[in-house]
């Protein structure tokens, strides 16, 4: 069962943000009891009680290679350690998200936390990516 959520992004297009509005909305229809914010802004007291942590970015670099989660650094460095807590991550993406989505979670594995899953959202389909996300983690929990 889903107990407090955080759910937190960093967008530039906007893309990312409605995504994670999207998947703060499901989590919160699942039996959720969701915050939602912004990376640059980030909840402290929400991080500390939350139960589990969602985290969203855009996918940068080439559309061939070089893919990487946008922001990784700020992400990293607006985000204290969160030691022992379950993370999800997801990207939006225009062309190719490579492997940026699983990027992200390795780097929030380093901040302490532990992945329980990554996803890769077009930006073409951010409702039905965001629905995926939202059933991944529902799935996630009721087999625990």
């Amino acid at each position: 069962m889903l107990m407090d959520v955080v759910v937190t992004y960093e967008s530039r297009s906007g893309n990312t943000k409605a995504a994670a509005q999207l998947i703060a909305g499901g989590l919160q229809t699942s039996g959720g009891s969701v915050t939602l914010t912004p990376v640059d802004r980030p909840d402290y007291g929400a991080l500390a009680q939350a139960d589990l942590i969602v985290v969203g970015t855009w996918t940068d670099g080439f559309f061939f290679f070089g893919q990487r989660p946008a922001m990784a650094g700020k992400i990293a460095g607006n985000l204290p350690n969160i030691w022992d807590k379950p993370v999800y991550s997801f990207v939006t993406y225009a062309k190719n998200p490579g492997k940026s989505h699983v990027k992200l979670g390795e780097m929030l594995e380093a901040k302490g936390a532990f992945a329980i899953g990554s996803s890769a959202i077009h930006r073409n389909e951010l409702e039905a990516g965001a629905a995926a996300v939202v059933d991944a983690i529902v799935e996630q929990y009721a087999a625990s």
